[in-house]
């Protein structure tokens, strides 16, 4: 049996020879003469390495000229893997002796013997084989690199190529792998332990291994003692030295962008370096933001959060943080959420608005805040609610945007269209909204929809850039592009302007917060109604700052909002981003001018023509604002809002020609359209009088009074909810903020009405509209309106989700 290994050996050792015959014939493959390194160094814009991209068979490396190796770690290698490097040939007789005698009575490799040109010619050649033929090529192309290249040029690729394990070839790769340092600053205690790795990268790896790799460490530190290295004393002091291992994490920095520009741009990433758009100090900054930030929202069950920085001019890519830690496997670290599409929330009402403005509406026109129904594509009743579940009554586009009122924003979009918005959502740049309107229908201006944080962040461009779109830049090589014109530069500003606008956000967002600074910024928040997505974006004439906050699992947080968990975040960003820039004011374009409107109406004020007995000073609108318009859209209607009325002062009621004129005065009454009216009375609004004073002529009364009774005759009518109609409890919202509108018409002699749900009277309303609410319950429900004998009955359905 052994004559027989004996001859297989034989045989195998002449073909080797054969072939190594003719390969010492070729020159030396290019990468041994030329050394250096083919990966691709990935760089900040300031020359910052974020990654080294390695081919899959030669890891991270980094080529370090043997002048710059300390010489302990020249002086463990060689002791501890060739002691007679500069005295052989190559090969080592003694030891390929020794271990040929070895393999052959055992029949198999069982020992090396390589020497460290013999190691570089195993690396070089690619082979993992451990078989003759494989040692025999190794030693005749270790013997024709002794030949061509000097013993220095040899050490000095060995050192650049050997494998340290953790895909780390090369000394300099393995220092930054194991201690995060440069290979110049090893001490002899660290050489000691990375020069014994390469006998066994698997089994000594320190991170895995730490005492193997510490006991091989000291047979190094040995070695060196008896090579007259380091004396016993520096043997003890190194072996001493406490062994402070980095985390066991890639070398890697920006790891989002960097795996996201990987696979983005494959075939753009040329060596030896790419210099990247990203600011790799802001980007440590906002690292560091985010971990201070979450750890103070721990409570509330937040995990996690994603924020990207953008240059507003020219769309460079200066940070991009997908998760609060890459590593962080638990919460899904290595989800890049800046590129994950999440429902943005109240974040997508300013193209609500602006498509509004840039179609003849103004930062003036009014909107009811009010509740109301829509029936969706289904038929089913569609009922928006603010995240306050109040009511704001009518507000002026200015204040329902900067205020971020839902229900506001849902009768604008209703105004404009779904099909429109979402036309120009996909050309602002969201990629994501793939769906037909009918999908998404009224609740899209609310965030019913799945967007990407660096998509709606570059859409957000738009607006700092006087309605033109951003291109995203992420190489310096790249030239800027052009965006393209969406939107009028006049409409984009005053977007721009309302999101600015402190005063305008006071009602829901009060004198501080977050939104606040010292300089002009825009920005806006967005909450999902299931707590699942926080989100505030916004901008300066030169930055763009996108944040959300949130769980990579999709559990609810609890008690945040976009101001309270996103917003922290922005706000320290936004700081950071701009730090180094002049504040500056958003350029305004030409063509905008302002007026003076009725702050209530959004109209012109206009005194009212009281006579010189009425108040003094009184006038059509108490309370008037400046609003910004573009020019030919300013008002032109004068305000009808504040109304100019005759009254009886003995009872309130209206006064005529007819009344004692000591007792008549005008007086001025707000009134509010219809689908206000109902708010105006809850809160407080004096409504003016409906009926004549008795105290006037009471024949004209009496006649008037005659002539109504005998031309009419009483009714009911339930104007909502219609017959059958079914709603759809909705387990997001408190039970006590969760209702259904009731409303009716009745003929004018009834003022007064009761509302009964299943037979149980729930509260009474008043005309015009009767308006009520009733908080549901699950089942199949009577609706009923009475007022004395007359009724007016409902049957709907209440479904459990």
């Amino acid at each position: 049996m052994k004559r027989e290994h004996i001859r297989i050996w034989q045989v195998s050792a002449l073909v080797a020879c054969l072939l190594l015959t003719a390969l010492s014939l070729l020159p030396l493959p290019g990468r041994l003469l030329t050394g250096g390194s083919s990966s691709v160094r990935i760089l900040d814009r300031n020359g910052e390495e974020l990654y080294e991209v390695q081919p899959a068979q030669e890891g991270s490396q980094r080529w370090i000229p043997l002048s710059d190796i300390p010489p302990s770690c020249v002086a463990a290698v060689l002791a501890i893997e060739d002691r007679d490097f500069y005295a052989h040939l190559g090969v080592s007789p003694k030891s390929t002796v020794r271990a040929l005698w070895q393999n052959l009575t055992a029949g198999r490799i069982v020992s090396g013997g390589s020497t460290i040109t013999q190691q570089l010619a195993r690396i070089t050649l690619g082979s993992r084989e451990r078989t003759v033929t494989a040692k025999i090529l190794e030693a005749l192309l270790a013997l024709k690199m002794e030949q061509s290249l000097s013993k220095d040029a040899i050490l000095e690729r060995y050192l650049n190529r050997a494998y340290f394990g953790h895909r780390a070839y090369g000394l300099g790769a393995a220092a930054r792998t194991y201690f995060g340092t440069s290979a110049g600053e090893l001490s002899t205690a660290q050489c000691a332990l990375l020069a014994g790795l390469p006998q066994s990268p698997s089994a000594l790896d320190p991170f895995a291994h730490f005492t193997e790799a510490k006991q091989r460490q000291d047979r190094v530190l040995a070695a060196m003692r008896e090579t007259g290295a380091i004396d016993d004393g520096a043997e003890q002091d190194a072996s001493h030295e406490p062994v402070a291992l980095k985390e066991d994490h890639t070398a890697i920095s920006a790891p989002h962008f960097v795996m996201w520009l990987m696979n983005e741009r494959p075939d753009d990433l040329h060596a030896p370096a790419v210099r990247t758009t990203l600011d790799l100090t802001l980007q440590t900054e906002v690292e560091r933001i985010v971990e201070r930030k979450l750890r103070e929202l721990e409570e509330k069950n937040v995990t996690s959060a994603a924020v990207v920085v953008l240059d507003a001019r020219t769309g460079d890519v200066l940070a991009m943080l997908g998760s609060a830690d890459y590593f962080d496997a638990e919460h899904d670290g290595q989800v890049n959420v800046a590129l994950a599409p999440r429902q943005p929330g109240s974040a997508l009402k300013p193209f609500t608005y602006a498509l509004a403005l840039s179609r003849g509406d103004t930062a003036a026109t009014t909107v009811a805040d009010t509740a109301v129904q829509f029936l969706t594509q289904e038929g089913t009743p569609y009922t928006p609610r603010n995240y306050d579940y109040l009511e704001h009554g009518l507000v002026r586009y200015r204040e329902a945007l900067a205020n971020s009122y839902n229900i506001a924003a849902v009768r604008v979009l209703k105004r404009v269209g779904v099909e429109a918005l979402l036309s120009f959502l996909r050309s602002a740049g969201l990629t994501t909204l793939t769906e037909s309107p009918e999908h998404y229908g009224l609740a899209l201006t609310l965030g019913d929809a799945e967007v990407r944080l660096l998509e709606l962040t570059q859409a957000y461009g738009i607006f700092a850039r006087n309605g033109e779109t951003l291109h995203l830049r992420t190489l310096l090589s790249d030239p800027p592009r052009n965006g393209t014109a969406v939107l009028d530069p006049g409409v984009a500003w005053l977007i721009t302007d309302i999101l600015s606008d402190p005063s305008a956000r006071l009602a829901e967002f009060g004198e501080s917060g977050p939104l606040n600074f010292d300089f002009p910024v825009a920005a806006k928040t967005g909450t999902t109604r299931n707590s699942r997505d926080n989100w505030t974006i916004g901008f300066t004439s030169d930055r763009i700052v996108g944040v959300w906050v949130g769980n990579a699992d999709n559990s609810p947080m609890r008690d945040t909002s976009g101001v309270t968990g996103a917003g922290p975040i922005f706000h320290d960003v936004m700081l950071a981003a701009t730090r180094n820039l002049p504040p500056r004011d958003f350029a305004q374009p030409q063509g905008l001018t302002k007026a003076t409107v009725c702050s209530l109406s959004g109209k012109l004020p206009t005194p009212l023509p009281f006579g010189p007995e009425g108040p003094q000073g009184l006038n059509g609108c108490p309370h008037t604002i400046d609003e910004w318009f573009i020019a030919g859209t300013e008002p032109t209607e004068q305000d009808d809002l504040y109304q100019s009325f005759l009254i009886d002062t003995r009872n309130g009621l209206l006064s005529n020609k007819n009344c004692d004129q000591r007792f008549t005065q005008q007086k001025a009454f707000a009134v509010f359209p219809k689908d206000t009216e109902q708010w105006s009375r809850e809160h407080g609004w004096p409504v003016p009088p409906t009926r004549f004073s008795p105290l006037c002529d009471q024949r004209a009364s009496s006649a008037s009074s005659a002539s109504s009774a005998s031309s009419v005759s009483s009714w009911i009518e339930i104007t909502r909810p219609q017959p059958n109609e079914s709603y759809l409890l909705d387990p997001l919202i408190p039970d006590a903020s969760e209702f259904i509108l009731l409303e009716a018409h009745a003929s004018p002699d009834i003022r007064t009405i009761d509302w009964y749900v299943n037979g149980k009277k729930i509260g009474s309303a008043v005309a015009p509209d009767f308006r009520g609410k009733w908080q549901p319950t699950a089942g199949r429900v009577v609706i009923e309106a009475k007022s004395g004998t007359l009724s007016e009955r409902r049957t709907i359905e209440v479904l459990e989700r």
